[in-house]
C-alpha cells in the first residue's frame, strides 16, 4: 500500500511542469500592453482622420461662401449697370441725365479674411507664377472697393434726387430731356454740377472695374482653391462651387466697359485739364 502511494505521488510530481516565466508572466503583460497600444493607435488615427476631414470641410465651406458672396455682389452690380448700359455717350452732361436714381438693396460683403488663411502659399511656394487669387490682399481690395461702391451709389442717388428737384423747380419737367450745360449750371450751380459729374463718373468707372474683378474671381478662385483642398476626403460631403458665363451674351455685354468720358467740355467747371481730371478718377485697376 505504501508503495502504491509513492507511485501515485511520483506520477503527480511528473505531471507538474517547471515554471515558465515568459509564458506565465511576461507574455500576458506584454499582450495586454500591446493590445492597449494598438487600441490607442487606432483611436489616434481615427480621431486624426476625422479632424482632417473636418478641416477640409471648413476649407470647402469657406471657399464656397466666398464664391457665393462674390456671385451675389456681381449680380448686384450687374443689376445696377443694367439701368444705363449701352445708353451713354462720351459727354458728361448726357451721362448724368441718362443715369437715373437707382434703387437697390445690396448688402455689403462681410470681411472675415481669417477663413481664407488656407489659400496663402507656403514660403517655398512663393513665386511670381502664383494666381492672383492666392493673395488675400487682392481679395480684401476687391471687397473693400465693392463695399465702398455701394456707398458711392447711395450718395450719387441722393445728389441726383436733389439735382432733379432743382431742375424741376428752375426749368420744369418739359425741358428735362433736352438740358444743355448752361441750363444745368444756371439751375443747380457750378459746385453742385461738379459734384454730380464727379460722383457719376466714379460710379460708372468703379462699377465696370469691380464687375470685371468679381467675374475674374468667380472664374479663377474655385480653380485655385481646388489645389488647396483634399477633395478626395469629401466625396460624400459636397463639392467646390464653380461658375461659368456659358456664352451668355447679355452677361458678356455687361462685362464690357462703358464708353470713356470726355471731360473737355467741363474743364472750366473743374478748373483742371481733361488729363488731370481723368488721373483723379483712376481706380487702380487700369
Amino acid at each position: 500500500m505504501h508503495n502504491e502511494t509513492e507511485l501515485i505521488v511520483s506520477a503527480i510530481e511528473g505531471l507538474k511542469q517547471d515554471p515558465n516565466y515568459l509564458k506565465d508572466y511576461i507574455f500576458p503583460i506584454a499582450s495586454a500592453f500591446f493590445t492597449a497600444l494598438l487600441g490607442a493607435a487606432i483611436a489616434y488615427f481615427t480621431l486624426n482622420h476625422k479632424e482632417g476631414i473636418q478641416i477640409e470641410k471648413e476649407k470647402m465651406n469657406s471657399a464656397n461662401k466666398w464664391t457665393l458672396d462674390a456671385e451675389q455682389a456681381r449680380s448686384n452690380l450687374i443689376a445696377i449697370k443694367g439701368n444705363y448700359n449701352g445708353q451713354l455717350t462720351s459727354q458728361p452732361i448726357q451721362r448724368i441725365t441718362a443715369i437715373p436714381s437707382i434703387l437697390f438693396h445690396a448688402q455689403s460683403i462681410s470681411e472675415n479674411y481669417q477663413d481664407l488663411s488656407f489659400i496663402v502659399p507656403k514660403s517655398e511656394e512663393a513665386n511670381s507664377d502664383l494666381p492672383k487669387w492666392s493673395q488675400i490682399p487682392r481679395i480684401r481690395s476687391m471687397v473693400s472697393n465693392y463695399n465702398y461702391l455701394l456707398k458711392l451709389w447711395t450718395q450719387r442717388n441722393e445728389v441726383n434726387e436733389d439735382f432733379k428737384q432743382l431742375i424741376l423747380s428752375s426749368i420744369g419737367n418739359n425741358a428735362y430731356g433736352k438740358l444743355s450745360l448752361p441750363d444745368i449750371e444756371k439751375a443747380i450751380g457750378k459746385a453742385n454740377l461738379v459734384i454730380l459729374i464727379d460722383l457719376t463718373e466714379r460710379c460708372i468707372k468703379l462699377t465696370d472695374e469691380i464687375i470685371i474683378e468679381l467675374d475674374s474671381f468667380l472664374k479663377d478662385f474655385p480653380k485655385y482653391v481646388r489645389t488647396r483642398i483634399e477633395t478626395k476626403k469629401l466625396k460624400k460631403y459636397g463639392s467646390i462651387i464653380t461658375y461659368s458665363n456659358n456664352d451668355n451674351q447679355l452677361l458678356l455685354d455687361l462685362l464690357k466697359k462703358e464708353i470713356d468720358v470726355d471731360f473737355s467740355s467741363v474743364e472750366y467747371l473743374f478748373g483742371e485739364s481733361s488729363k488731370q481730371i481723368k488721373e483723379r478718377h483712376r481706380s487702380g485697376y487700369e
